[in-house]
């Protein structure tokens, strides 16, 4: 390392043999290279493990971490424990990055001294085709009140932690942050934490992160299962952390906590879940229900798909089929 600001990499590594060498291969050819890349392997059972022992082997900037199996969570703060850059990344295994993506990013938060900076992404689909990122983010810098107001209004930073890059000294220390582990969508909860004590976040939508949509990844599971809801569980712990540290717009966390609830119905009903597991949702909606229709920030549109999603779910399920529109 020659001094300049070294960049910490953190690839969680579980079932993605087919993929892996793709990943790190655009990680290690980046055309900045003070980089600090963790493999975190945990538990894969197919060759992932020998695989993230040739790379390591092959370039000195690459750490793997063997651990037992504890699911994405546990891979990356088991990464984040022992990062040395000045900031972090995080590179799905399954994806991979454009050779300008730390350059790119790095630029960006010297230039806006943001403690955040976002970049867009290219959805890659199994049969070959690349399709661009529809989100409508705003560009530019956003302070910490702004941004806890996109994030929790779903607006657009409501997403997950790769495409980003953050100062590493949000996960250092005694209350550094960590990822919740046994749930999913674990990467709301630390955005939470990231946006409530970040000074700002820089964003642009040029797309260096490219994100694989394949068959059997979490979210796009067909099967009902014990992580199917646990959307809403993160929700909750993310208001929950906002209320123990002060954060006061309770309508703004209303709201949050029933698009939780909204969103996970809408996965479900991809899903063979049972019916009553859909009434049980839609009940536990109607009491986050009321502030939302009175809160001046949510759309009439939106207010009334809440409405109607929270009375009758199942009549909605019927028309969500025929349109393929999103709750």
């Amino acid at each position: 390392m020659d001094g300049r600001q070294i960049v910490s990499v953190i690839v969680p590594v579980y079932g993605v043999e087919r993929y892996l060498d793709r990943c790190i291969k655009s990680i290690v050819e980046q055309d900045y290279k003070q980089l600090d890349i963790v493999v975190v392997d945990d538990g894969s059972p197919d060759r992932c493990p020998q695989l993230c022992d040739e790379w390591a082997a092959r370039d000195s900037r690459i750490r793997v971490v063997h651990k037992k199996n504890g699911g994405l969570a546990s891979a990356r703060n088991a990464g984040l424990d022992i990062i040395v850059g000045d900031l972090v990344t995080f590179v799905d295994s399954d994806d991979y990055v454009e050779p300008n993506y730390i350059s790119e990013l790095l630029s960006w938060h010297e230039q806006s001294g943001s403690d955040v900076v976002m970049c867009s992404c290219l959805h890659d689909l199994e049969d070959g085709s690349v399709v661009a990122d529809t989100r409508s983010t705003p560009e530019g810098i956003m302070d910490s009140e702004e941004a806890m107001i996109q994030f929790l209004y779903h607006l657009s930073l409501a997403g997950p932690v790769w495409g980003k890059m953050f100062d590493a000294r949000l996960f250092k220390g005694d209350h550094g942050i960590r990822f919740h582990e046994g749930l999913n969508s674990e990467d709301y909860y630390v955005l939470t934490q990231v946006f409530l004590r970040m000074n700002s976040i820089f964003v642009r939508m040029e797309p260096l992160y490219h994100y694989s949509i394949r068959q059997g990844s979490i979210v796009h599971m067909s099967v009902f299962n014990d992580h199917s809801c646990d959307e809403i569980q993160i929700s909750d712990l993310c208001c929950d952390y906002l209320t123990q540290h002060g954060y006061s717009d309770k309508k703004a966390m209303d709201y949050f906590r029933l698009q939780g609830r909204a969103d996970v119905l809408f996965n479900i009903f991809q899903s063979d879940a049972p019916a009553v597991i859909y009434h049980r949702i839609a009940r536990d909606m109607r009491h986050f229900l009321r502030p939302v229709l009175h809160d001046d920030r949510v759309s009439v549109s939106r207010k009334a798909k809440l409405l109607f999603l929270s009375f009758t779910p199942r009549t909605y399920r019927m028309l969500q089929r025929v349109s393929g529109g999103r709750p």
